[in-house]
């Protein structure tokens, strides 16, 4: 893995390299759940759960948009460090790969530099059964997840993107704790389909003088293979570095519902392309 990551890392920053002699992003469109344009991303996150288990994950991914904007196209390979808190048979302690991600994003309306509603975008994410679900890296079958998010911008630096999405599988897997597609550190046994709903409600205000934004998000998940309701909070805040990349710190809490997973901290990087 450490020939990949230094080939990965040297691609990083020569792709920020050009991206600074490109036209500006500002914080508006980086802070922007929808906002089609190609792009890298590099999430480095963990995971904390109630049984104190701890996940790592590094997830690079790229994505590809039209001009036009209406059309997106992206692919993410997760990696997973696991530390479980009991007897997993000598493999408490191991890395590997997770879930491939694949997604497809259209705009069917979009209306740019207006007040109000802006902007409805669809998707579809793919998951394949790459990762191992016995050790926490998977669900170990096909996911689906189709979604919906709309843009209002209430003024020109205060914007909600409120979205709706469905994840779902037709064979048995692991249910990931109910939680949206997170490991599950406590039990990796199939538990039956996995159908989650998920409602969430981002608010990000745009801080000029600082070139970057803040953001709040209710987020609601309703598990009906094991019924139960999951409630989690989380704070973004994010810059732009130079005129094409950004970055943000995102924690999520878990506020209430069945407690598996308690806290993800996530640290987001974006180097866009032209």
């Amino acid at each position: 893995m450490k020939p990949f990551l230094i080939i990965f890392f040297c691609l990083v920053i020569s792709i920020t390299t050009v991206a600074q002699q490109s036209e500006e992003v500002l914080p508006h469109d980086a802070s922007n759940p929808a906002f089609v344009r190609s792009r890298v991303v590099v999430d480095i996150e963990s995971y904390l759960f109630e049984n104190e288990s701890v996940f790592y994950a590094f997830k690079p991914a790229f994505y590809y948009g039209l001009k036009s904007e209406a059309h997106q196209m992206g692919i993410t390979v997760p990696f997973f460090h696991n530390i479980f808190n009991g007897n997993y048979a000598g493999y408490e302690n191991t890395s590997g790969i997770g879930d491939l991600k694949m997604i497809y994003m259209a705009v069917p309306y979009m209306k740019k530099g207006t007040l109000g509603f802006e902007r409805l975008s669809t998707y579809l994410e793919l998951s394949a059964p790459t990762g191992e679900e016995k050790l926490g890296r998977g669900a170990g079958v096909w996911m689906y997840k189709p979604g919906v998010i709309a843009a209002f911008h209430a003024t020109t630096a205060v914007s909600f993107y409120p979205e709706i999405r469905y994840q779902f599988s037709t064979e048995s897997a692991n249910t990931q704790a109910g939680s949206d597609g997170n490991p599950d550190a406590e039990d990796a046994e199939d538990d039956g389909k996995v159908q989650t709903l998920v409602l969430e409600l981002p608010a990000v205000v745009v801080l000029e003088k600082w070139n970057g934004w803040f953001a709040l998000h209710a987020q609601y998940i309703r598990s009906f293979s094991e019924g139960t309701n999951f409630f989690f909070m989380r704070i973004d805040l994010g810059k732009m570095i130079g005129k094409r990349t950004s970055g943000a710190l995102n924690i999520q809490k878990f506020i209430a519902g069945q407690p598996r997973l308690d806290l993800v901290i996530q640290a987001k990087f974006q180097f866009f392309m032209k």
